[in-house]
């Protein structure tokens, strides 16, 4: 079995860790639907919004098997995590996401803002996983690290997601769901975590 090792991302990787979240966030309805298609296109333009929140404050860990990339997660501290919300979007050009497609990105990040936490939290932002390496427990070990780094601060945690499997997954983790909205025909719940799992 291949050990699974999670460190800092390097400036070199970024590249590569937003072609993941790239592939990984594609193949869901609501990513889909934001962007407009699941074509070359569409993950071209998710590719180059995916790299610049990278480059966002916070902290950029990845997971490797050997060489290979598997996993990513960005966990920001509060108030920076609002900085990569509409407030900061709005000051991008357009081209990067496309036209409606970028207008579809404002807006729900804008309704995911009104979730936010107001006080101080951490907050996953985002937390993607290799398509064909789901599944696999890479999530769960990217999770215990946050949940350490939480637990170490005694803070709040906070996340979005919109697909149910993640929903049980961060359950586990002692995220609980406090509401959900439904943005795009699709439910998205944003879950705070308080305190260490169990």
């Amino acid at each position: 079995m291949i050990q699974t090792l999670i460190s800092p991302i390097e400036n070199r990787e970024v590249d590569e860790a937003a072609n993941l979240c790239a592939e990984a966030f594609i193949q869901t309805p609501f990513t889909s639907t934001v962007m407009g298609g699941k074509g070359e296109k569409e993950v071209k333009n998710l590719r180059r919004g995916m790299k610049m929140l990278l480059k966002a404050p916070g902290q950029v860990l990845v997971a490797k098997e050997g060489e290979q990339m598997v996993g990513v997660m960005r966990m920001v501290q509060w108030p920076d995590c609002q900085k990569s919300t509409p407030k900061g979007l709005a000051s991008l050009p357009g081209i990067i996401f496309g036209g409606k497609a970028f207008r579809n990105v404002i807006y729900f990040r804008k309704r995911w803002a009104e979730h936010d936490p107001k006080e101080p939290h951490w907050h996953i932002d985002p937390l993607c996983v290799l398509p064909e390496k789901q599944g696999q427990g890479i999530g769960s070990e990217l999770l215990t690290h946050f949940c350490e780094i939480v637990d170490k601060d005694g803070l709040l945690a906070y996340l979005e997601t919109e697909q149910e499997q993640n929903e049980r997954l961060y359950n586990r983790f002692g995220f609980k769901t406090k509401e959900s909205e439904h943005i795009f025909g699709e439910k998205n719940v944003f879950m705070w975590r308080n305190g260490e799992i169990g």
